[in-house]
């Protein structure tokens, strides 16, 4: 599985002589209202503390994690970016065989790669709108496995697995002696779903967060792990120093702070998902599915007549960025997925999707 991704803006800008500013990029999911007011506030009268090196322990941070979640500070670590964890996680546990649900992110399997790790998949299908059979999932753990990686919600699904059939999901691994790794980068969107306090039950889990995707911040890099005591100090141990820079860490304090963003941030993202999914089941050969996160997984029937690819060149020479999700997988080449953005960026995207594929 190779790695790729959205968001580059400026590589399109490049070959096709766009201006970057007029580019509509559907390819990240980063949330369509851009960061808090506060954020640019606090970069403002913070810059001074570029001077100085950053706090290796993010204090203050952890601090406003752990006042945030209600969760103590000793299971709380910082670093820069989701992805950081993600590629420090193989290194400190030294898996020697990976369970991955798929389809889902492709660093995962890039991470444990590097130590060598044996990967496998375990396959959800588009029959089932991409839910997990529990049963037939605790039965492959028992095969014999080191460490399982969960996506929730599914990257890039967007289906959403109930709370209970997680913590199943973990009893399983558990007892399988496996770690759980559960990606939930974009819980923001529905935290109450968020198995973040049962790391009190188990000591088998590790719950991945990001303050990039719902906060709107991904230049600052700035991500979490939420895990027993044990485990943070494990891999607080194997990293290296001041991963989290000074700005970065301001920022996410101010973000979290400001409860009416986030309440109008989930608001928002939730009407223009649903406006997005309703338009994009309007045009023949497209099928969307169910998500409960900030973007929508797209398949194109045969009648398109052309694939994801094709489909994303063509909008790209117009200006717009979709995600060609044929490198994820399982999934194929008549996948795509598009981020919720503002709803005069949704409206032109729809315009722009009916004309493409008369193109």
């Amino acid at each position: 599985m190779k790695s790729k991704h959205g968001g580059n803006i400026f590589e399109l800008s490049r070959r096709y002589g766009i201006d970057a500013a007029s580019i509509i990029d559907f390819s990240a999911n980063i949330n369509p209202l851009g960061y808090s007011s506060r954020v640019r506030k606090a970069l403002i009268r913070e810059i001074d503390s570029i001077l100085n090196y950053p706090d290796v322990t993010s204090f203050e941070l952890v601090s406003g994690l752990s006042q945030y979640h209600g969760i103590v500070q000793d299971s709380i670590l910082v670093g820069n970016g989701s992805t950081e964890f993600i590629y420090l996680i193989p290194v400190v546990f030294k898996p020697k065989k990976a369970l991955i649900v798929v389809p889902s992110f492709s660093e995962y399997e890039n991470g444990l790669k590097m130590i060598n790790c044996e990967v496998l998949y375990f396959q959800t299908t588009p029959e089932t709108d991409f839910s997990i059979d529990i049963p037939a999932l605790c039965s492959t753990l028992e095969e014999g496995f080191d460490i399982l990686y969960l996506c929730n919600p599914a990257n890039p699904t967007g289906c959403l697995t109930a709370t209970d059939d997680i913590r199943n999901i973990i009893t399983c691994a558990r007892k399988a002696g496996a770690i759980a790794v559960i990606d939930e980068v974009f819980i923001d969107f529905i935290e109450e779903v968020s198995v973040k306090r049962d790391v009190l039950r188990f000591d088998n889990l590790i719950v991945i967060r990001s303050v990039t995707k719902f906060f709107g911040i991904p230049g600052l890099r700035i991500g979490y792990i939420i895990a027993s005591q044990p485990y943070i100090e494990k891999i607080r141990q194997n990293r290296p120093p001041w991963s989290v820079n000074a700005l970065g860490e301001k920022a996410a304090l101010e973000a979290l702070s400001d409860k009416g963003y986030i309440k109008d941030t989930r608001e928002y993202v939730r009407a223009e998902r649903e406006f997005l999914r309703n338009e994009l089941d309007k045009i023949p050969g497209f099928k969307t599915y169910n998500s409960a996160a900030n973007f929508l997984l797209v398949f194109m029937e045969s009648q398109i007549g052309m694939n994801a690819k094709e489909l994303a060149e063509r909008l790209a020479q117009h200006g717009i960025l979709i995600r060609d999700c044929s490198n994820f997988q399982s999934l194929g080449h008549h996948y795509f997925r598009i981020a919720v953005k503002r709803h005069e960026e949704n409206i032109v995207l729809i315009d722009r999707l009916k004309k493409a594929i008369r193109w």
